[in-house]
């Protein structure tokens, strides 16, 4: 893994920047940490930020690697452990620089640069914009990683990731190795949709990730579809329409973006469909799975298991101090 450099060392060509920060505001009680990814190509292919009244938000440092900090940052949210309003109005700071050329040109030469100093005084100013406190303390950390490398973690964490479920999700289904498959909840229009039994190949549709675990929740956040306390529909196109027989619920699988699919399964021909408006839903996602793809199934299920464990112990335990109680009072009574 890249480490972090000094001022007047230089990225080199071809590499991926990403600056890594965390700040507070005491007399405000606020504390957040922020990332931002530069692509290859020097422009933000991803960044994102979390506000919270939490000081544990603040435990951890910029030196630290950029898949903890990046998975520092999901868990966070997804724990609920946020202001979600400053941290949407602060991401929405972050997208319009992405959407500034001359911005974006400006924050990745002087991250590319390692000018600490530079970079700080334009996040900060950034902040500063949401959090009023000119006394805001902002630590940053800048890190360079190679295609490679970014490849290499993708590869590691999928194949670590990959479940038995999801394994069968993707059973039956022509898609690329290490893609993913997550769960659908159709949109319904019941007066201008499109009835499900017309539906062909190559439609849009409008659907919703369903969050069973926290496998949805990660890519629900890396599209970028939560807001507040609900979950944005996507656009998904189809691509492959399955039923076994006449009886059988309809299985629909649609492309979301590269490497991400999304299933259907509806039992009901009749319903309608919400059909894929670019004016109303916006573009089609371009994002593809990240080098930080960690699914948190693998990791649950270990501690599910380990809970169930732990929990024979105590049981045991109870039992066995039950046994030496009632032991002592036979002894007592005689």
């Amino acid at each position: 893994m890249a480490e972090d450099r000094t001022q007047g060392e230089f990225l080199e060509g071809g590499n991926y920047l990403i600056i890594k920060g965390r700040f507070k505001s005491q007399s405000l009680n606020l504390y957040g940490i922020l990332f931002v990814v530069f692509d290859a190509e020097g422009a933000i292919e991803n960044q994102n930020i979390i506000v919270s009244t939490f000081s544990n938000v603040f435990e951890l440092e910029p030196h630290v690697g950029w898949e903890r900090y990046e998975e520092n940052i999901m868990e966070l949210k997804w724990k609920g452990n946020f202001n979600s309003s400053m941290s949407s109005s602060l991401m929405d700071q972050f997208k319009a620089v992405s959407a500034q050329p001359n911005l974006n040109t400006q924050l990745y030469e002087s991250a590319s640069n390692y000018d600490y100093d530079r970079v700080e005084i334009f996040i900060s100013d950034i902040l500063y914009r949401i959090v009023h406190d000119k006394n805001l303390i902002l630590e940053i950390g800048i890190q360079e990683i190679t295609e490679e490398e970014i490849k290499a973690a993708r590869e590691k964490r999928q194949k670590a990731a990959e479940t038995p479920a999801a394994q069968a999700a993707r059973k039956g289904y022509n898609v690329e190795d290490g893609s993913v498959i997550l769960p659908l909840q159709p949109i319904l229009a019941p007066v201008k949709g499109k009835p499900l039994y017309e539906l062909k190949i190559g439609d849009r549709i409008m659907a919703k990730i369903v969050a069973n675990s926290e496998r949805e929740k990660y890519f629900i956040d890396i599209l970028n579809l939560r807001v507040e306390d609900h979950v944005r529909p996507v656009p998904c196109e189809v691509i492959d329409i399955k039923a076994s027989s006449k009886s059988d619920p309809i299985e629909i699988l649609s492309l979301i973006a590269p490497g991400i699919y999304g299933k259907i399964i509806e039992d009901e021909r009749q319903v309608k469909l919400r059909m894929y408006d670019p004016k109303a839903d916006g573009p089609i996602s371009k994002k593809s799975i990240p080098a930080g793809y960690a699914s948190k199934e693998q990791g649950n299920t270990s501690r599910v298991e380990m809970g169930m464990s732990q929990m024979t112990y105590v049981i045991m335990g109870l039992f066995a101090l039950l046994l030496l109680i009632f032991i002592i009072l036979i002894y007592l009574s005689f």
